[in-house]
């Protein structure tokens, strides 16, 4: 689902905000819209009621695993399109961004936070996985050591304030100034001639984005011996 209006496009996850085949691709839709639309400056992603994204739709994987890996390898092509795409993401966070969702705020240019409600949360270490290559590398490129110690390694959950605290998003308001606050935080981005920002986003961020659309391999990492030697 999406609105548009003041030449921003609005793409709305629905329920839980998980990610399955049918979701991954509606979202390449509206991006493919947006691409061919001149008239759009920007875009928001909002989630509804308590969550902004829950990340994987692991019931839907548990009951297909041939496509699993396959497909988490295809939610960060997902991400590696916010990293260079030309008018600038926005994640308006307004309830939980768990796991996958967490990444795409990661991913985005932009993020504005609901301060009384929800949570950033890498949960791997809570639930049994570890981060799979292009995941970690979005994870390394975008967060501090000090974030990266806060949430992947100890499975903590952000408020607002603390996600602010440490770089994760930009602001910090009430669910109802979130997309105000995104309007203000992007309007630096906006308007800019689409074909150079995209080149300019890609020259950031290319050794990650160059990773993400590879052919390399995509296991999630292992317990590593290295002692005794």
């Amino acid at each position: 689902m999406s609105n548009e209006s003041n030449a921003i496009h609005t793409i709305q996850f629905s329920g839980s905000g998980v990610f399955n085949p049918e979701v991954l691709d509606a979202t390449h839709k509206q991006l493919d819209a947006v691409e061919g639309d001149p008239s759009i400056e920007a875009v928001f992603m909002r989630g509804e009621g308590k969550n902004f994204s829950q990340g994987l739709d692991l019931e839907y994987l548990m009951a297909n695993p041939d496509i699993f890996s396959e497909f988490v390898t295809s939610t960060m092509h997902l991400a590696a399109r916010f990293l260079t795409f030309p008018v600038p993401v926005v994640s308006l966070v307004n309830g939980h961004a768990f796991g996958l969702g967490a990444m795409l705020v990661l991913a985005s240019d932009y993020a504005v936070m609901r301060g009384d409600r929800g949570f950033f949360c890498l949960p791997e270490i809570d639930i049994g996985m570890t981060l799979t290559v292009r995941m970690n590398a979005l994870v390394k490129a975008s967060m501090s050591a000090y974030a990266i110690r806060e949430t992947l390694l100890t499975g903590g959950r952000l408020t607002g304030e603390q996600a602010r605290s440490m770089g994760v998003v930009d602001a910090v308001g009430d669910d109802s100034e979130l997309e105000a606050l995104g309007l203000q935080v992007s309007a630096p981005m906006r308007g800019k001639p689409r074909e150079l920002l995209a080149g300019l986003k890609y020259g950031i961020h290319q050794d990650l984005v160059d990773l993400m659309m590879s052919d390399a391999p995509d296991a999630a990492y292992k317990q590593v011996k290295i002692w005794p030697r």
